[in-house]
């Protein structure tokens, strides 16, 4: 059913607060989470041009601090992938739902931006509205 599970985690609360339903996946049936980091892309070239070495670094450290979420998942039975992309957030959540071949998306809900994305969080409200695939959105309180 929900079998495989994207998470794209930023390091916030908000993010934190998604986990412990992820982890509940895995008593109905959760086998695999893809954790995605997604680095909005102009926000890293906004004034500065990385080379490319720059930016495999850039991902292996981010690699490096996602370890412990995905051992803490790989303790509960998850098969555990770590993803770290550039670009515009919500497009690389769907793009790799997609090419992942994802059950659910499960992600935490930001209350800022316009007034329509208050609650949500303009990724979040994005995601939800796009999303091909089941989203679940866990709310910051």
């Amino acid at each position: 059913m929900f079998g495989k599970i994207i998470f794209p985690y930023d390091f916030s609360e908000y993010g934190e607060k998604a986990i412990p339903y992820i982890e509940k996946f895995k008593s109905i049936g959760g086998k695999e989470v893809i954790i995605i980091y997604v680095v909005e892309y102009n926000e890293v070239f906004k004034h500065v041009l990385y080379k490319e070495l720059e930016l495999k670094r850039f991902q292996k450290k981010i690699n490096l601090r996602l370890q412990p979420l995905k051992e803490r998942f790989e303790k509960i039975g998850f098969s555990v992938t770590t993803c770290v992309e550039f670009g515009t957030p919500s497009n690389v959540i769907i793009k790799k739902a997609l090419e992942y071949k994802a059950d659910i998306i499960v992600m935490g809900a930001q209350g800022r931006g316009a007034v329509g994305s208050f609650f949500l969080g303009s990724t979040a409200l994005n995601v939800l509205q796009r999303s091909s695939i089941p989203v679940l959105v866990v709310p910051s309180k």
